[in-house]
């Protein structure tokens, strides 16, 4: 009786021994899942923070080109520089109320007379042309990397020289 207690004994403390190992390689194993997951979060959130800083420079460059595009004196300016072959009107003086780092310019090209034939049959005045300008605008902030640049066109009508 006393050698089949001690062989049970002997075989008990042997698998002590797996357990542990067992143990070990589910903590290893714990650990690495662990670590991806939290890597996963990081890069997601690099991910989200890019695309809102690529957001607020998006609509930043709209928000300029919006006001620009009521700018009258931008678009003189941009036409009597293409009749002077000087350089194209620009203005960096856009800031904006709810974000102090954010900024931006815009540049406004008078590009060409636009055929108004159409316009001015439909408008019933064939003493009016039809002026094209490119607005472009660049908006971002000064220690970021998310600038955004829009480039878009607009038209005006005005009066054909006598």
């Amino acid at each position: 009786m006393y050698q089949l207690k001690r062989k049970q004994s002997l075989v008990r403390g042997h698998q002590d021994g797996v357990v542990l190992l067992v143990v070990l390689m589910l903590l290893l194993l714990t650990t690495i899942v662990g670590y991806q997951v939290m890597e996963t979060s990081s890069l997601e959130s690099r991910m989200a923070a890019a695309r809102q800083g690529k957001e607020v420079s998006f609509q930043a460059a709209e928000s300029i080109i919006d006001q620009s595009k009521g700018d009258e004196n931008l678009l003189v300016q941009a036409f009597a520089a293409r009749l002077s072959n000087s350089a194209w009107p620009t203005s960096t003086a856009f800031s904006f109320l709810d974000d102090a780092d954010l900024a931006g310019s815009v540049e406004v090209r008078y590009v060409n007379e636009v055929s108004a034939l159409g316009n001015d049959l439909v408008i019933g005045n064939p003493g009016l042309r039809s002026l094209h300008f490119e607005i472009r605008a660049e908006a971002g902030r000064t220690d970021d990397r998310f600038n955004s640049r829009h480039i878009q066109g607009l038209k005006r009508f005005a009066p054909k020289p006598i």
